[in-house]
């Protein structure tokens, strides 16, 4: 970092793929000196200014603080239209869905089929993890109204999960089936069934651009 004028190597918590957005991330780094925390914050934002990043804090922490393996939850926000009309400034972060779904599922659908212990490794690209199996905290769907800059509305939905961590690219995998199921069937069951009993669906990944890390928590 220019700031310090030495490399300082910063860790950062991670994101389950590439091209997945961030509304806010945490990273640690070991700094060999002392330091004024509020000031280097006002430094390194003068210095990102032109990045379109922005440091909202920093603390200190336990030598044994890592960003990424000292994570005990984080959420995954993913947002979906099936309005064609969408603007195209929205394009970039909101996924526009080609056609009509046959069903929304419910709260109540998605928390009975995602909460709890599950073993994630068909809903995953796991590679090397050492577990697929993962606890999740948190299952929603939520319909948002936005308004743009014309006064024009549009719906937008909203998919939020929460574990206990994620494998590489689980939030694509989870919401492209869900994706599939509701282009394609009349009601959860067939996702239900890839759950319970492992039977196999074809479905493609959900485009990345709908992807938001929303929370990370220690």
């Amino acid at each position: 970092m220019k700031v310090f004028r030495r490399p300082i190597r910063c860790v950062p918590c991670g994101r389950t793929d590439s091209g997945v957005h961030a509304r806010s991330m945490v990273f640690h780094a070991d700094f060999p000196f002392l330091l004024d925390e509020h000031l280097i914050v006002d430094r390194l934002n003068n210095h990102l200014r032109s990045s379109s990043l922005v440091i909202r804090s920093l603390c200190a922490v336990p030598s044994t603080f890592h960003a990424l393996s000292s994570a005990s939850a984080r959420f995954y926000d993913y947002f979906f239209t099936f309005d064609p009309i969408l603007p195209h400034y929205l394009l970039s972060s909101v996924t526009l869905i080609k056609g009509t779904p046959v069903f929304i599922p419910s709260n109540n659908d998605l928390e009975m089929l995602f909460l709890g212990r599950r073993n994630m490794r068909k809903l995953s690209n796991h590679g090397s993890a050492k577990t697929t199996v993962k606890t999740m905290t948190h299952a929603s769907i939520k319909t948002m109204t936005y308004s743009g800059l014309f006064n024009d509305c549009f719906e937008i939905y909203r998919f939020r999960f929460g574990a206990d961590g994620f494998l590489y690219r689980m939030m694509r995998h989870i919401v492209g089936l869900l994706l599939h199921c509701m282009m394609n069937f009349n009601s959860i069951n067939t996702l239900r069934d890839c759950m319970c009993i492992h039977r196999n669906t074809r479905y493609s990944l959900a485009p990345c651009q709908g992807l938001h890390l929303s929370g990370v928590y220690y």
